[in-house]
C-alpha cells in the first residue's frame, strides 16, 4: 500500500464524515444519511487508491472542500435545530404569542369598536 497525503486525508475524512453522522445531536435524518454515505465513499476510495501499485489515479479538490463544507453544514444546521427547539419551538429569548382567533366575528355579535 502506498499512503500519501491524498490517502490520508481522504480517509479521515470519510472517518470524520461517518462520526459526524453518528454523534452530532439535532441533525435530521436526511442529513446523517448523506453524511455518512459521502463518509464511506471518502473512506472506501481512499482505501482502493492506497492498495493500487501501478496506474494514475487523481484526487479532485474536492476531497478538501466537501468534508470541512458539510462538517460545517452539519454543525450549523444542528446548533439551528436546538436553537429553535429550544423553549417549546421558539426561538430562544422570544416570548411566546398569543393565540389568534381562527373564526372572524359573525355579523350579529357587536365588533369591539362599535359603542353601545
Amino acid at each position: 500500500m502506498q499512503w500519501g497525503a491524498y490517502e490520508v486525508f481522504s480517509v479521515l475524512s470519510g472517518v470524520l464524515l461517518i462520526l459526524s453522522a453518528l454523534f452530532i445531536p439535532g441533525s435530521s435524518m436526511t442529513d446523517r444519511f448523506w453524511s455518512f454515505a459521502g463518509g464511506a465513499f471518502f473512506l472506501g476510495y481512499g482505501i482502493y487508491v492506497a492498495q493500487q501499485t501501478s496506474g494514475t489515479f487523481t484526487f479532485p479538490v474536492a476531497v478538501f472542500v466537501v468534508p470541512v463544507a458539510a462538517l460545517l453544514y452539519l454543525m450549523g444546521s444542528a446548533l439551528g435545530r436546538s436553537v429553535q427547539t429550544e423553549g417549546g419551538g421558539r426561538p430562544a429569548g422570544q416570548a411566546p404569542v398569543a393565540p389568534r382567533p381562527t373564526d372572524p366575528p359573525s355579523d350579529d355579535r357587536p365588533s369591539p369598536s362599535q359603542d353601545w
